[in-house]
């Protein structure tokens, strides 16, 4: 995908896009989104139980994003 194929979709997922996008690179960029996909699409576990070991990994790791 190119970054504005990317721009695209983000933009039609979120509204408008995030300004931190303009700094990472096109691999990083690229795959971002696809995890952002994963993470947002129900497989065996749902977007929301996802999301939730997201969160207690990062709360147990101390995280500060």
């Amino acid at each position: 995908m190119t970054r504005q194929e990317i721009y695209g979709e983000i933009e039609a997922a979120f509204g408008f896009i995030p300004g931190w996008f303009g700094e990472a690179p096109d691999a990083v960029l690229e795959q971002w989104w696809v995890l952002q996909g994963w993470t947002d699409s129900d497989t065996a576990l749902t977007a929301r139980d996802k999301l939730l070991v997201a969160f207690g990994a990062s709360a147990a790791i101390h995280c500060q994003y």
